[in-house]
């Protein structure tokens, strides 16, 4: 159904093209790039999205120059030019997806009208969910599993899903009391888990002190900030090492543990495997159409 490859130049990700499309889906991916890698100008007969997860980029769109920060979700309309320039802040990582949005809607006629009159780029911030959505695209893309065509169509139905409330002005309205302190929280967590949090840094960024946070975070959402810090930091993990050729050290240090025995002893205790057996485990699963570099 599709083949992936890694560019030239990236650090790690991949890219994966749909031969049958696959419920509306052309091509996505996830990359890890140094600051010298370039996408030169180029356009698609159908909608494509980058979502910037960390970073700084700056993309001329048409005319414009579009710069992308963390959490910044850029929507580029089909046959409109566009190119990645120099990036500006080092290594960068983000997600992207090429849909045929006509498909996507006839299974999905409510999202219509959010998509009605566009114009031919849009920059806004991403909704939390889209980066989740992004990276349940991705495991389907990357992992053989049962049913995949329905896999990737509800997969991308998600992230197109997210796409259009991004596209909404007003912020979404919670069923149950959510403290919008630890709603900030998390969005920091979130979006910069490699850093170095400290409670007190959290609790200043977000205007509460330091203890209360810490209750209050721990009541919504079951564990303290310091253990879901980690705990995103193991998922982004298990990915770079199932998909990636990144040393250990090097995923260690880009996703901001002390060390490389530090990350090794966490991620050990997190899924009862080490680092590097994790990675020979997943190698051992053979991708959907995986190419060698």
């Amino acid at each position: 159904m599709h083949k992936l490859t890694r560019p030239d130049g990236a650090k790690a990700g991949f890219h994966a093209e749909v031969d049958e499309s696959a419920g509306g889906l052309h091509h996505a991916g996830e990359q890890w790039v140094p600051p010298q890698f370039m996408i030169d100008t180029h356009s698609h007969p159908v909608w494509e999205l980058y979502l910037q997860v960390h970073g700084l980029t700056r993309w001329m769109v048409g005319s414009r120059t579009r710069p992308l920060h963390p959490g910044d979700l850029l929507a580029v309309a089909p046959g409109v030019k566009h190119r990645l320039i120099t990036p500006t802040n080092g290594n960068h990582h983000f997600y992207f997806a090429a849909f045929d949005l006509p498909t996507v809607l006839h299974r999905n006629p409510a999202l219509a009208a959010a998509w009605a009159d566009q114009p031919e780029s849009i920059h806004c911030q991403a909704t939390s969910a889209l980066p989740e959505a992004f990276a349940a695209l991705t495991r389907e893309l990357t992992f053989h599993q049962p049913y995949p065509h329905e896999g990737i169509t509800l997969a991308l139905d998600q992230v197109v899903l997210a796409t259009t409330r991004s596209l909404q002005a007003s912020a979404p309205l919670p069923r149950m009391s959510v403290h919008p302190a630890v709603a900030a929280a998390r969005d920091l967590l979130d979006r910069h888990y490699e850093r170095r949090w400290r409670l007190a840094d959290l609790a200043r960024h977000v205007g509460l002190a330091p203890t209360y946070l810490a209750g209050m975070f721990a009541a919504e959402t079951g564990q303290p900030p310091h253990r879901y810090l980690q705990q995103r930091r193991i998922d982004v993990a298990k990915q770079l090492l199932a998909t990636s050729d990144l040393p250990v050290t090097a995923i260690a240090t880009s996703l901001g543990f002390a060390s490389s025995q530090h990350f090794a002893r966490a991620f050990g205790q997190a899924v009862a495997a080490t680092p590097t057996a994790y990675r020979r485990q997943q190698r051992s699963v053979p991708r959907p159409g995986q190419e060698s570099r």
